[in-house]
């Protein structure tokens, strides 16, 4: 943490915003589930020691490939090569998805670390990122504007400024394209006249819709509007 004559690294940042404030927020996984998925039969925390009752490190090595073989082999992060693999978490069938993805490999030890919680007995299901990566999200970053703009008291006044939460893997995910979601008509022709700042974020939080809980999801964007 950051200000203007010292730096703290146990603070947290808060900011306080009274009721005369319209305030909508959002963050979306913008991925479609797949066919493909399987059940973390063993974990703790964002560790999974098993994945279907076998090392978790091999199904998940026989689903990205040789491209994390060395990380399977001898252990360490992979996360430029899952940053396009979105998997997306349900404790309970009925849940509504949590998107992370694998960020290391436990070498010898079979392991693999998310950079999410995933509850033991949790669904996993690998997701599909369509077109985003190569748009840079632009419909995505269209998406959280607008879910933002209807959102709490957003919904009841015109936002007047915005802050735009981009996933640190997003980013990574997307590479020079970064600049072509920005850009894009869907979300530029929205947010043109407003004041809005940009950060790449690790550990992004948000309140998931249908249930109300405050969750930790990776590979997410979101829009939060001011009023």
């Amino acid at each position: 943490v950051f200000s203007g004559e010292e730096s703290s690294g146990t603070g947290i940042s808060l900011v306080g915003i009274g009721e005369s404030v319209k305030f909508g927020a959002s963050m979306l996984g913008p991925y479609t589930p797949t066919p493909k998925s399987c059940t973390a039969t063993k974990t703790d925390g964002r560790r999974v020691f098993e994945i279907d009752g076998s090392p978790a490190a091999d199904w998940m090595y026989n689903w990205l490939g040789d491209d994390v073989k060395e990380q399977f082999e001898n252990g360490g992060l992979i996360l430029p090569q899952t940053a396009q693999k979105p998997i997306a978490i349900q404790a309970r069938s009925t849940d509504e998805y949590i998107t992370a993805h694998c960020a290391a490999f436990g070498g010898t030890e079979k392991w693999v670390d998310f950079f999410a919680p995933v509850p033991e007995g949790s669904t996993l299901t690998i997701m599909d990122s369509g077109f985003g990566p190569s748009s840079g999200y632009a419909t995505a970053l269209s998406d959280a504007f607008d879910t933002a703009k209807v959102q709490g008291s957003m919904a009841t006044g015109d936002p007047k400024a915005g802050l735009l939460v981009y996933c640190g893997g997003m980013a990574i995910a997307v590479g020079d394209n970064l600049d072509a979601g920005l850009k894009s008509d869907a979300f530029s022709r929205k947010a043109s006249t407003l004041p809005v700042m940009g950060m790449t974020c690790f550990g992004e939080q948000a309140c998931l819709p249908e249930s109300k809980k405050n969750v930790q999801r990776n590979l997410s964007v979101g829009m939060i509007l001011f009023g």
